[in-house]
């Protein structure tokens, strides 16, 4: 008998201690984030939660960040063998190529995340053609936050400008963040379109992506889980178990709650 796969939340977040505190502050509402946000007591909630591992996932808000926090997150990382640690890029960057390169093939880090709205700039920038190039070379996972004009959300256009990236680029692995929130319908069609498009199930704070149990059948090993952890006020394990009361055959739960996301990164 083979051996259950592991239990992976595919999206939560880890920065610098100083980087750390200024998310938590704006992201705080009311005192809702009660949850430590420094690395270490990311890193211990995973077990906490029940779960055997999860991908760290930083992101840029502007050019210059990302160097540094691809090299912390690569040393810091390591101290916890249970994360897999991502790097993350801005548009904005020179010499973009170079920090990919680095990031991917010299660090060897697994999975990337990309902040759209907190960055700025849209999918389809021109200049991060070279992440898509050595992504897809090496099957390295692309988590992307695609909307821009909302907190959190994303509106359906702003999901057709990652059409041409997964037409170019059909071997690239990307993920939409929050199954592109509120507008899941629509990125349901285009993982309908586009097989190697996923989507992660990550809430945009207490608004759950709506996905039915038939949408779920529609695509086996496509849907992620992801809990925003440190900075969402549910935490992971309570979201889990809202997945488990869906009424989901075990063998297609076990991908959801990680199967997927430890099959995606062992392929780089």
């Amino acid at each position: 008998m083979s051996a259950a796969p592991p239990r992976i939340d595919a999206h939560i977040h880890g920065f610098p201690d100083r980087l750390a505190a200024a998310v938590r502050g704006r992201l705080q509402r009311d005192g809702q984030l009660t949850a430590g946000y420094l690395l270490a007591d990311v890193a211990t909630a995973i077990k906490t939660q029940g779960f055997d591992g999860a991908w760290l996932l930083p992101y840029a808000h502007r050019a210059g960040v990302a160097e540094s926090v691809n090299e912390w997150c690569a040393a810091e990382a390591a101290r916890y063998p249970w994360l897999t640690a991502g790097a993350t890029f801005h548009p904005d960057d020179p010499d973009l190529g170079r920090l990919v390169r680095r990031a991917l093939t010299g660090l060897r880090l697994a999975v990337v995340k990309l902040h759209c709205s907190v960055g700025g700039f849209s999918p389809d920038d021109a200049r991060l053609a070279p992440l898509w190039e050595l992504a897809q070379e090496r099957g390295v996972p692309v988590v992307m936050h695609a909307g821009q004009r909302g907190p959190g959300e994303t509106a359906p256009d702003e999901l057709e400008p990652l059409v041409p990236v997964l037409r170019a680029y059909p071997r690239l692995p990307l993920i939409l963040a929050h199954t592109g929130y509120p507008s899941h319908a629509r990125a349901l069609e285009l993982m309908a379109a586009h097989a190697n498009l996923y989507g992660d199930l990550t809430p945009v704070w207490d608004r759950h992506v709506p996905i039915t149990a038939a949408e779920f059948q529609r695509f086996p090993g496509r849907l992620l889980f992801g809990s925003d952890a440190p900075n969402n006020p549910t935490p992971a394990a309570t979201q889990a178990t809202r997945l488990e009361r869906l009424g989901l055959d075990t063998a297609m739960l076990a991908e959801i709650l990680g199967g997927t996301a430890a099959r995606l990164v062992a392929r780089n």
